[in-house]
This record gives C-alpha cells, structure tokens and sequence, in this order.
C-alpha cells in the first residue's frame, strides 16, 4: 500500500508545483483484460476475462516525449478448474505502472516497469477452505508494452501486454520439490481520458458550488413555492371567489326608474 501512497503524495506535489503544473495532465482510464498462466510449467492454464481501471498522471518533458504514472486496480489469474499446474484463481492486485511515452501525432508508444501488491485471491471453484492467501506471492514485479491513439480533446485508447517477471506461488521448501514456474500474462484494451489538472479545479469547484449553493436554493425556492406561495394564491383566489359570490347574492338587481 505505500506504494500507492506514495503515488498520490506525488501527484498531489507534482500538481501544486508551479514549475511543472503547465506540463502535467490528469486522468482516469478503464478497460479490459484476457489474462492467463505462462511459464515452462504453465501446462493446463486457460484464458480469464476481466477488467482494470484507475487514475493516471502524466509529465511532458519534450513535446514527444513523456512519463506516465497510473494506481490501477487489476485483474490477473486464469480461469483453470484443475492443476495441471495453472493458477486457478482470480488474482485482484493494486498495481503502480511507470511507463516512458513516445508521441508521433496522435500515436504513442509507451514501455515500463510495473509494481504490483497482491490484495486478494479468489479460486474459481469455491473451496471449504481457502488457502490462496498463503500460496502466492503478496507482490509482483512486471513489464509493459502498449500502443495507443489520443486525440485533440484528451479522449485515448490503446492496446497493452502485461507480463510478470516473477512466479505467482511462493516457493515450497519441501524435500523433492521445486518451484513452479508459472507467471501472470494479460493483454489490456482501454478507453482514457485526460485533462489538465485546472479543468478539474474547475469541476470541483462547480461541483461544490452546485452540491451546496445552488441545489439548496432551488430546494429552499421549491418547498417556498410549494408549502407557502402556492397554498397562499389558491386559499386568496378562493376567498376573493366566495366573497365575489357573496356580494353578487346580497346585491338586489338594479331597477329602472320611471321617465
């Protein structure tokens, strides 16, 4: 967890840096993934579908050039039912990428390591008893390869393979055994969206001034309108009516005098 901690501390400075504040870009960005177990062990592991997402940070050093920073919640594992060995399990990581871009237009290239801590683990068929916390490794070292497509208005997609540097299972010390040689793999499709870090200033604060200024005089307007002005008019209108209906009752009819 202190890596993540230690990722938005960084943001949080980088951002009010007033030497840097014009070359940074928020963002958040979400997608896809197709994960399985490679490895020279790695004989009986199916595909897994899932998802990831999370914040992004990125610095322009040159206009071609950029570093990228992301806390991402990932999905990682196989879908495998039997050892064979394989995984057999769903693997939930909190992972920090850092990843070095290369931009040709709307293009970019981007390569780097990635950090991950293992947070929880679930088998894909239920267990009386779940031992997946004592057999992986609590973290993973990986790296990333990608390809992507960014447009004028910050909207971005891109393609990613992810691969683990090192064994998911934690070694075994038992006589006769050896490690298993099985690792994370996962190919991303994302969709991103990036803004500068004023424009989200500006959003906070029309959204604050939306949440406590003007909601609540729309509400305080309405309830007025409809608890006091309106009852008022109609108990108004009606009296004005009764006693119209009064006088004209009351009033005997005009008689034409005699020429």
């Amino acid at each position: 967890m202190r890596l993540f901690y230690g990722f938005f501390v960084t943001l949080f400075v980088l951002v009010n840096h007033h030497g840097t504040a014009q070359r940074i870009q928020l963002g958040l960005r979400g997608g896809g993934v197709i994960t399985h177990g490679i490895g020279a062990n790695a004989t009986n592991s199916s595909p897994r579908f899932g998802g990831e997402g999370g914040a992004l940070i990125r610095i322009k050093i040159t206009q071609q050039l950029a570093l990228q920073a992301e806390g991402l919640y990932a999905q990682r594992g196989d879908k495998s039912t039997s050892y064979g060995p394989s995984i057999m399990h769903r693997l939930n990581y909190l992972s920090l990428p850092v990843l070095a871009q290369y931009h040709y237009g709307d293009i970019f290239f981007e390569a780097g390591p990635s950090f991950s801590q293992l947070y929880a683990a679930t088998p894909t068929i239920a267990q009386s008893t779940n031992s997946s916390g004592t057999v992986f490794r609590s973290r993973e070292l990986g790296f990333i390869v990608g390809i992507g497509y960014q447009d004028s208005t910050g909207l971005m997609l891109g393609w990613r393979y992810n691969g683990g540097l090192n064994n998911v299972y934690r070694r075994v010390d038992l006589a006769g055994s050896s490690q298993v040689q099985l690792r994370n793999s996962a190919i991303e499709f994302y969709l991103g969206y990036l803004f500068e870090p004023k424009e989200a200033a500006h959003l906070a604060v029309g959204s604050a001034k939306l949440a406590f200024v003007t909601t609540p005089v729309l509400l305080f307007k309405g309830s007025k309108f409809l608890f006091y002005t309106a009852p008022g008019k109609l108990v108004r209108g009606i009296g004005k009516k009764r006693r119209q209906a009064t006088t004209d009752v009351v009033s005997p009819p005009n008689e034409a005098k005699p020429k």
